[in-house]
Protein backbone atom coordinates (compact mmCIF):
# COMPACT_ATOMS: atom_id res chain seq x y z
CA UNK A 1 0.00 0.00 0.00
CA UNK A 2 1.46 3.35 -1.04
CA UNK A 3 0.91 6.68 0.65
CA UNK A 4 -1.78 7.76 -1.82
CA UNK A 5 -3.83 4.60 -1.19
CA UNK A 6 -3.43 5.08 2.55
CA UNK A 7 -4.75 8.63 2.26
CA UNK A 8 -7.68 7.46 0.14
CA UNK A 9 -8.72 4.97 2.81
CA UNK A 10 -8.93 7.75 5.38
CA UNK A 11 -11.51 9.62 3.33
CA UNK A 12 -12.04 13.34 2.89
CA UNK A 13 -10.80 14.14 6.39
CA UNK A 14 -7.30 13.08 5.36
CA UNK A 15 -7.05 16.35 3.41
CA UNK A 16 -6.89 18.65 6.48
CA UNK A 17 -4.66 16.10 8.22
CA UNK A 18 -2.19 16.17 5.33
CA UNK A 19 -2.28 19.97 5.29
CA UNK A 20 -1.59 20.12 9.02
CA UNK A 21 1.28 17.66 8.69
CA UNK A 22 2.83 19.73 5.88
CA UNK A 23 2.50 22.91 7.95
CA UNK A 24 4.13 21.20 10.92
CA UNK A 25 7.00 20.00 8.75
CA UNK A 26 7.49 23.52 7.36
CA UNK A 27 7.52 25.00 10.88
CA UNK A 28 9.95 22.30 12.03
CA UNK A 29 12.40 23.09 9.23
CA UNK A 30 12.10 26.87 9.72
CA UNK A 31 12.64 26.62 13.48
CA UNK A 32 15.57 24.21 13.00
CA UNK A 33 17.42 26.71 10.83
CA UNK A 34 16.44 29.55 13.17
CA UNK A 35 17.73 27.94 16.37
CA UNK A 36 20.84 26.60 14.63
CA UNK A 37 21.95 30.17 13.92
CA UNK A 38 21.48 31.52 17.46
CA UNK A 39 24.28 32.29 19.88
CA UNK A 40 23.85 30.36 23.12
CA UNK A 41 26.03 32.36 25.48
CA UNK A 42 27.95 30.54 28.18
CA UNK A 43 30.80 31.39 30.53
CA UNK A 44 33.20 32.44 27.76
CA UNK A 45 30.59 34.81 26.32
CA UNK A 46 29.77 36.39 29.69
CA UNK A 47 33.43 36.74 30.68
CA UNK A 48 34.27 38.54 27.44
CA UNK A 49 31.24 40.84 27.77
CA UNK A 50 32.02 41.71 31.38
CA UNK A 51 35.67 42.26 30.55
CA UNK A 52 34.92 44.69 27.75
CA UNK A 53 32.43 46.71 29.80
CA UNK A 54 34.67 46.74 32.85
CA UNK A 55 37.47 48.18 30.72
CA UNK A 56 35.14 50.86 29.34
CA UNK A 57 35.07 49.39 25.82
CA UNK A 58 31.32 49.74 25.24
CA UNK A 59 31.75 50.50 21.51
CA UNK A 60 33.81 47.36 21.00
CA UNK A 61 31.27 45.28 22.93
CA UNK A 62 28.39 46.69 20.87
CA UNK A 63 30.19 45.99 17.60
CA UNK A 64 30.89 42.41 18.66
CA UNK A 65 27.33 41.77 19.85
CA UNK A 66 25.77 43.17 16.67
CA UNK A 67 27.22 40.22 14.78
CA UNK A 68 25.42 37.67 16.98
CA UNK A 69 21.81 36.49 16.92
CA UNK A 70 19.38 35.41 19.61
CA UNK A 71 17.94 36.48 22.94
CA UNK A 72 21.29 36.13 24.73
CA UNK A 73 23.10 38.50 22.38
CA UNK A 74 20.03 40.75 22.12
CA UNK A 75 19.81 41.23 25.86
CA UNK A 76 23.53 41.85 26.13
CA UNK A 77 23.41 44.36 23.27
CA UNK A 78 20.49 46.25 24.83
CA UNK A 79 22.39 46.47 28.10
CA UNK A 80 25.65 47.53 26.47
CA UNK A 81 23.94 50.32 24.53
CA UNK A 82 22.49 51.78 27.76
CA UNK A 83 25.52 51.04 29.89
CA UNK A 84 26.52 54.67 30.32
CA UNK A 85 22.97 55.76 31.23
CA UNK A 86 22.73 53.91 34.51
CA UNK A 87 21.04 50.86 35.95
CA UNK A 88 17.39 51.88 35.50
CA UNK A 89 17.81 52.73 31.81
CA UNK A 90 19.79 49.56 31.17
CA UNK A 91 17.27 47.31 32.92
CA UNK A 92 14.37 48.89 31.03
CA UNK A 93 16.10 48.30 27.70
CA UNK A 94 16.91 44.67 28.52
CA UNK A 95 13.34 43.93 29.63
CA UNK A 96 11.91 45.43 26.44
CA UNK A 97 14.38 43.45 24.34
CA UNK A 98 13.57 40.22 26.17
CA UNK A 99 9.88 40.59 25.25
CA UNK A 100 10.78 41.00 21.58
CA UNK A 101 13.16 38.06 21.67
CA UNK A 102 10.63 35.84 23.42
CA UNK A 103 8.10 36.50 20.67
CA UNK A 104 10.69 35.62 18.03
CA UNK A 105 11.68 32.41 19.84
CA UNK A 106 8.06 31.21 20.00
CA UNK A 107 7.11 32.27 16.47
CA UNK A 108 5.02 29.67 14.59
CA UNK A 109 4.88 27.29 17.58
CA UNK A 110 1.13 27.95 17.72
CA UNK A 111 0.88 26.00 14.46
CA UNK A 112 2.35 22.95 16.20
CA UNK A 113 0.07 23.44 19.21
CA UNK A 114 -2.96 23.59 16.91
CA UNK A 115 -1.84 20.47 15.08
CA UNK A 116 -1.38 18.56 18.33
CA UNK A 117 -4.91 19.46 19.44
CA UNK A 118 -6.79 19.29 16.16
CA UNK A 119 -5.26 16.27 14.40
CA UNK A 120 -6.68 13.53 16.70
CA UNK A 121 -10.11 15.19 16.65
CA UNK A 122 -10.15 15.44 12.86
CA UNK A 123 -8.99 11.83 12.60
CA UNK A 124 -11.69 10.70 15.01
CA UNK A 125 -14.31 12.58 13.02
CA UNK A 126 -13.11 10.85 9.87
CA UNK A 127 -13.35 7.46 11.54
CA UNK A 128 -16.84 8.15 12.89
CA UNK A 129 -18.19 9.20 9.50
CA UNK A 130 -16.48 6.21 7.87
CA UNK A 131 -17.99 3.76 10.33
CA UNK A 132 -21.41 5.33 9.91
CA UNK A 133 -21.14 4.56 6.21
CA UNK A 134 -20.05 0.99 6.94
CA UNK A 135 -22.97 0.36 9.29
CA UNK A 136 -25.43 1.81 6.80
CA UNK A 137 -24.08 -0.54 4.14
CA UNK A 138 -24.34 -3.53 6.50
CA UNK A 139 -27.88 -2.63 7.50
CA UNK A 140 -28.94 -2.26 3.89
CA UNK A 141 -27.39 -5.57 2.86
CA UNK A 142 -28.93 -7.49 5.77
CA UNK A 143 -32.33 -5.93 5.07
CA UNK A 144 -32.18 -7.32 1.53
CA UNK A 145 -30.85 -10.72 2.61
CA UNK A 146 -30.60 -11.68 6.31
CA UNK A 147 -28.20 -14.50 5.39
CA UNK A 148 -25.89 -12.24 3.38
CA UNK A 149 -22.16 -12.39 3.96
CA UNK A 150 -21.15 -9.07 5.54
CA UNK A 151 -17.52 -9.88 6.20
CA UNK A 152 -16.30 -7.82 3.26
CA UNK A 153 -18.31 -4.80 4.42
CA UNK A 154 -17.19 -5.12 8.02
CA UNK A 155 -13.60 -5.05 6.78
CA UNK A 156 -14.27 -1.41 5.98
CA UNK A 157 -14.23 -0.64 9.72
CA UNK A 158 -10.48 -1.19 9.67
CA UNK A 159 -10.15 1.25 6.79
CA UNK A 160 -12.25 3.79 8.69
CA UNK A 161 -9.74 3.71 11.54
CA UNK A 162 -7.01 4.97 9.21
CA UNK A 163 -8.02 8.59 9.81
CA UNK A 164 -7.74 8.23 13.59
CA UNK A 165 -4.36 6.49 13.31
CA UNK A 166 -3.08 9.22 10.99
CA UNK A 167 -4.38 11.98 13.26
CA UNK A 168 -2.74 10.51 16.36
CA UNK A 169 0.56 9.94 14.53
CA UNK A 170 0.65 13.53 13.25
CA UNK A 171 -0.19 14.84 16.73
CA UNK A 172 2.54 12.79 18.43
CA UNK A 173 5.23 13.88 15.98
CA UNK A 174 4.12 17.52 16.22
CA UNK A 175 4.15 17.30 20.03
CA UNK A 176 7.77 16.10 20.06
CA UNK A 177 8.78 18.89 17.67
CA UNK A 178 6.90 21.51 19.69
CA UNK A 179 8.42 20.40 23.00
CA UNK A 180 11.92 20.44 21.51
CA UNK A 181 11.66 24.02 20.29
CA UNK A 182 9.83 25.10 23.44
CA UNK A 183 12.74 23.80 25.51
CA UNK A 184 15.29 25.52 23.27
CA UNK A 185 13.39 28.79 23.60
CA UNK A 186 13.35 28.45 27.40
CA UNK A 187 17.08 27.72 27.41
CA UNK A 188 17.73 30.86 25.35
CA UNK A 189 15.66 32.99 27.74
CA UNK A 190 17.30 31.46 30.82
CA UNK A 191 20.75 32.28 29.47
CA UNK A 192 19.58 35.80 28.54
CA UNK A 193 18.38 36.27 32.12
CA UNK A 194 21.80 35.16 33.41
CA UNK A 195 23.46 37.76 31.17
CA UNK A 196 21.06 40.46 32.38
CA UNK A 197 21.80 39.58 36.02
CA UNK A 198 25.52 39.70 35.29
CA UNK A 199 25.23 43.18 33.80
CA UNK A 200 23.10 44.45 36.70
CA UNK A 201 25.65 43.14 39.21
CA UNK A 202 28.45 44.73 37.21
CA UNK A 203 26.82 48.16 37.04
CA UNK A 204 26.08 47.99 40.78
CA UNK A 205 29.75 47.20 41.35
CA UNK A 206 30.68 50.17 39.15
CA UNK A 207 28.39 52.54 41.07
CA UNK A 208 29.91 51.48 44.42
CA UNK A 209 33.47 51.99 43.20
Amino acid sequence: MNLFQFAQQGGIFMVPLILLSLLSMAVGLERTFYFANLHWGGDVFRNRLVGLLREGKEAEAIQWLQGLRGAVAGTALAGARRWSRGRASMESAMVAQSHRDQAALHRFLVVLETTVTASPLIGLLGTITGMMGVFRAVSSKIAENPQADTSSILAGIGEALVATAAGILIAVVSLFIHNLFQRLAERQMDEAQDVANELVDLIDEKSRA
